[in-house]
């Protein structure tokens, strides 16, 4: 079925291999069992899949080859792959697939399946390229500007060829095109991670182009704006007017996939899943991130628990301290909400403290919500007595209300201690928005949300004697 491989029984499991990897059977066999394994070096592990890799030598040379261990723990999921193919056998014939229509891709080394009657496990093993980087990597790298130029030219071809393709990318991001040094063509580029790729026989449509751009788009902050404009002129083939016309639809369609994924975030923040973790002992009960050590959360708590202040500032980090006396409207569902509202304006990428932990003391009616505050930042109450320059903050405070206009808009008692002061080191000003609850999120236009966003900005203005005209 599979032009250049060859099929192999080995242990429990069905192999497919490309016949120039066939040296790879005997390692084939030690990957079975990835528990105990002296063969593989585990990366990441959950209950659905296991990544890892091996380094052999072979002919004088060593290789590394990443290994997807897909797992079906679930009665139904077993039952639901016995009449669809396994996600290891999707990815493998999709790039399979990529490859045989031309597209530059690291075709799979192998791939098995390891069946009873159901579905039990299903794997796929690919030659890791060395020296190689995603395109995120790259462009956070300290590379110089024409080389930078010519993968951005590069990458908005292939993009194209990729839509003209008829390839469907849901997770159409910089972390799934590789960059690397090819000996003859030098920087080159290839699509990788078909986890969630479908290929279909006609180009795409162009709305579902500016759906996948857009879902690229999300990656401002690595992406700037002379690299998007150079990528999309790329992919446009210089057409100018084209391009300032792809742009705009590319921006709308960015905000929907925000909001989109913002909604997600709501309901991932309570819930045990590879970004966020339950915890819970005898002395607290609650949410976390887990990039966060719990460790350093339960320190924090410690050292606070006792206070009757309501917001508590510590070693970096913004505690806001819930009690029965805070406000009357205050319950653990509404706190609870407090919490998602959070990691819902953090996924939006909105300027905000990263919300790091909620926890609900177990002993008595107190909660608390544990933000990480960006360095040197400070109250905007705080600046502006310590400040006797008004000037830099205007251009702040301006780029702060074109941030948060699309999603929304600024409550109406909005006030100086709702808003955070950032200076770096060439004495720009960043704004952040200090408190949750001072923001909500609407389906509102974006004019119509900017202009309540600077009519709330301009009051705020008056109320500190700082003239509005500076706005």
């Amino acid at each position: 079925m599979f032009k250049g491989y060859i099929s192999n029984t080995i242990g429990r499991i069905q192999w497919t291999i490309h016949t120039q990897n066939s040296f790879l059977i005997p390692y084939l066999e030690q990957i079975e069992g990835t528990a105990n394994n002296t063969l593989l070096k585990i990366l990441r592990k959950d209950r659905y899949k296991v990544i890892g890799e091996f380094e052999i030598t072979h002919t004088n040379n060593t290789e590394t080859y990443l290994v997807k261990v897909y797992k079906y723990p679930h009665l139904f999921q077993k039952i639901k792959y016995l009449f669809k193919q396994t996600r290891a056998f999707n990815e493998f014939k999709t790039t399979y697939i990529a490859a045989m229509k031309g597209f530059p891709v690291e075709v799979p080394a192998a791939y098995g399946e390891q069946k009873g009657f159901l579905s039990k496990k299903s794997y796929l093993v690919i030659r890791k390229i060395k020296h190689s980087s995603n395109l995120r990597e790259f462009l956070r790298s300290t590379t110089s500007l024409k080389e930078r130029k010519d993968v951005l030219r590069k990458f908005g071809k292939l993009a194209k060829d990729a839509h003209e393709g008829g390839i469907k990318q849901d997770d159409f991001s910089l972390d799934n095109f590789l960059v690397y040094n090819d000996e003859i063509f030098g920087e080159k580029l290839i699509l990788i991670d078909f986890e969630r790729v479908s290929i279909q026989t006609i180009s795409l449509r162009e709305k579902h182009r500016v759906w996948y751009l857009a879902k690229l788009n999300r990656a401002k902050r690595y992406f700037t704006n002379t690299e998007r404009l150079r990528f999309l002129l790329s992919y446009t083939d210089g057409d100018f007017s084209y391009c300032k016309r792809l742009a705009r639809q590319i921006e709308r369609v960015t905000i929907r996939i925000q909001k989109k994924d913002a909604r997600k975030f709501w309901k991932q923040c309570v819930n045990e899943n590879r970004k966020f973790g339950v915890f819970e002992n005898a002395n607290f009960y609650g949410y976390y991130r887990k990039n966060y050590l719990i460790e350093t959360l339960i320190k924090l708590l410690d050292t606070i628990e006792k206070t009757d202040r309501d917001i508590i500032y510590t070693n970096q980090f913004q505690i806001f301290h819930f009690t029965e006396n805070f406000s009357a409207e205050l319950n653990s569902r509404n706190i609870t909400r407090v919490w998602m509202h959070a990691n819902a304006l953090f996924a939006l990428r909105i300027n905000v403290p990263v919300p790091a932990g909620f926890f609900k003391n177990n002993s008595s009616k107190e909660w608390f919500l544990i933000s990480e505050v960006p360095e040197n930042c400070t109250s905007l109450d705080k600046y502006i007595d310590s400040c006797s320059d008004k000037s830099p903050l205007m251009p702040a405070l301006s780029m702060f209300v074109k941030q948060i206009s699309p999603f929304g808009n600024l409550s109406k008692y909005f006030n100086t201690k709702d808003l955070l002061v950032q200076m770096n080191e060439n004495k720009r000003l960043k704004c952040y928005l200090g408190n949750y609850n001072s923001f909500n999120i609407n389906h509102l236009s974006i004019q119509k949300n900017r202009v309540v966003n600077t009519n709330t900005i301009k009051q705020l203005l008056q109320y500190i004697a700082i003239p509005t005209s500076l706005f």
